[in-house]
């Protein structure tokens, strides 16, 4: 299960191969993406339907086939755009694959976003589309043999970049101030992921920013296209789809721990989001696993 949250400092695989596959339909419990990072590298394809995610000052509007790289402690987050997308994903750590190698030393500044690669493929970049593509069977299947492959296929793919030169231009002050900016909403992230069951205030996130209500609220929304309440409260419905899916707690409970004092409004809400009640929610979910 992939659980979304503000900074993941969770293992990937194992020691020796720190990389994951994972995917995501309408019936995961964290279908949405609510802003986050770590620091390794991810790998986004979209399946099938249409895609929207925000990866520090950028934003993308992914389609079917359309894959995105996001680079090593990029905040990046974001919402299918409508409700028959699937997409799949691989975090991996790639720089630490290799760093017992000295071959590749000096590729580094890869991973260290001295250079930044460029984010979006498609059919028009055969080469990379390919080698991705051949990624993410490998990783979905996990056939004899699959972990050479993988590690084959991310070599090809770094070494396309390198060889086609696909890095964007240097970043202008405006995309740095952004930048530096959104890294400010780490601690906000990391205070709705840790009180998003309390009676969080416009004033509690804006001073955790240290920047006014007013400055802090029109920049969250530029940036994250929510409102700072907005966002809690997607975070909050997000979450009790966890817990109502894979820790099997009662709609009333899920109210509860996620900061819903009524469960009345709680169901109101859930089905503002997500167009079913928790509990038509919840039996979707047994049955499609």
């Amino acid at each position: 299960m992939y659980h979304w949250y503000s900074f993941e400092n969770v293992r990937r695989g194992t020691y020796q191969f720190p990389i994951e596959y994972y995917h995501v339909s309408k019936l995961h419990p964290r279908y949405v993406m609510p802003y986050h990072w770590h620091p390794e590298i991810e790998i986004i394809r979209i399946q099938k339907g249409f895609m929207t995610l925000h990866v520090d000052t950028e934003t993308y509007h992914l389609k079917q086939n359309d894959i995105l790289y996001i680079p090593q402690n990029a905040v990046h987050g974001g919402m299918p755009e409508d409700c028959d997308c699937i997409y799949e994903c691989i975090v991996c750590d790639f720089f630490g694959l290799l760093q017992g190698n000295t071959s590749f030393s000096s590729y580094a500044n890869l991973f260290i976003n001295k250079r930044r690669i460029n984010a979006c493929y498609d059919a028009s970049f055969p080469e990379i589309y390919s080698v991705l593509s051949l990624l993410f069977k490998t990783m979905k299947n996990k056939s004899t043999g699959w972990q050479i492959l993988t590690v084959g296929c991310l070599l090809q793919f770094f070494g396309f970049v390198l060889e086609k030169n696909y890095f964007d231009d240097a970043p202008n002050d405006k995309v740095l101030n952004r930048s530096f900016d959104i890294h400010r909403f780490q601690k906000v992230f990391k205070l709705i992921r840790s009180r998003y069951a309390e009676p969080l205030t416009l004033e509690d996130m804006a001073t955790e920013a240290n920047m006014s209500p007013t400055y802090f609220c029109r920049l969250f929304k530029e940036i994250t296209h929510y409102s700072p309440i907005e966002y809690l409260m997607n975070y909050r419905i997000e979450y009790s789809k966890y817990l109502l899916c894979t820790k099997h707690v009662s709609v009333a409970e899920a109210a509860f721990l996620c900061g819903f004092n009524s469960c009345a409004y709680f169901i109101k809400i859930f089905k503002s989001f997500t167009g079913v009640t928790p509990n038509n929610y919840k039996k979707q979910y047994l049955i499609s696993k």
